[in-house]
């Protein structure tokens, strides 16, 4: 058995699993036609990277897989073009708006839903501590499950929590995707994974490890290149995949 992902660019990915095409946190505007993300360093509008693939392909979509509304993973170029009836799966904080954007078929989780023979379990995230946790407001990550394909953890944007480590070693999913970039605020607050807590993740039962979430937002310090050679020197290069804008990678879950 094989399931696929396909990482679009910054968060936005499909997996193929158990035969559904499942879109997850689309930002599909073309290149700078979105604001800096405020509060931030620098002023290059968004996203700093062309989509690498036609707007058309985000039209046969299965469902929808969104973590959180920041626009970097929700813009309006998606909510322009997705189908209104497909379904989307969220926290429940973001049921709201996405059913005042049109949206009729939006399921929102608090612990899990099954869909299609996909098990999908929400875990609570958070973007930082403090102060900057209640400015960024509510994240989620979900764990992907079939009884015959393994699992797929996507942690959204999350900081590296005792928690998440607990989830990483009690479910061990087959592959595990990560939102790195070493996003920052202009205070200082590192509100997504760092390259050392890569790292880490790495040292806890996963099989496949991908690092996304870079080089197509104004906050990202760390590039996809400064990452590759990081791992290297630590020799993880092997352990963890970075994916190009538009790979398509398959997965043997038997191997996962």
């Amino acid at each position: 058995m094989t399931v696929s992902i396909q990482h679009i660019r910054h968060a936005t990915s499909i997996i193929n699993m158990n035969g559904k095409r499942i879109l997850i946190d689309p930002m599909l505007s073309d290149e700078k036609k979105l604001s800096p993300v405020p509060f931030t360093r620098n002023f290059r509008r968004n996203p700093l990277t062309p989509l690498p693939v036609s707007i058309q392909l985000f039209k046969d979509m299965d469902g929808v897989l969104l973590t959180h509304r920041h626009f970097d993973h929700w813009d309006k170029k998606a909510i322009s073009i997705l189908n209104k009836s497909m379904p989307i799966f969220c926290q429940q904080e973001d049921l709201k708006s996405l059913q005042s954007s049109g949206f009729n078929n939006t399921i929102p989780i608090s612990d899990s839903v099954d869909w299609e023979g996909i098990n999908i379990k929400r875990i609570k995230g958070q973007h930082e501590s403090g102060l900057t946790r209640k400015l960024l407001g509510p994240v989620s990550g979900y764990i992907l499950n079939t009884t015959h394909e393994g699992s797929i953890y996507i942690v959204g944007d999350c900081i590296l929590t005792p928690s998440i480590e607990k989830v990483l070693r009690d479910h061990a999913p087959s592959i595990t995707i990560i939102n790195t970039g070493e996003a920052e605020m202009i205070w200082g607050s590192v509100i997504t994974m760092t390259r050392n807590d890569i790292i880490r993740i790495a040292e806890l039962p996963n099989s496949k490890i991908l690092a996304v979430h870079l080089d197509t937002i104004n906050h990202c310090k760390l590039s996809r290149n400064q990452l590759i050679n990081f791992l290297k020197e630590h020799e993880f290069d092997n352990s963890i995949l970075i994916p190009k804008d538009g790979e398509l990678i398959y997965f043997d879950v038997n191997n996962a």
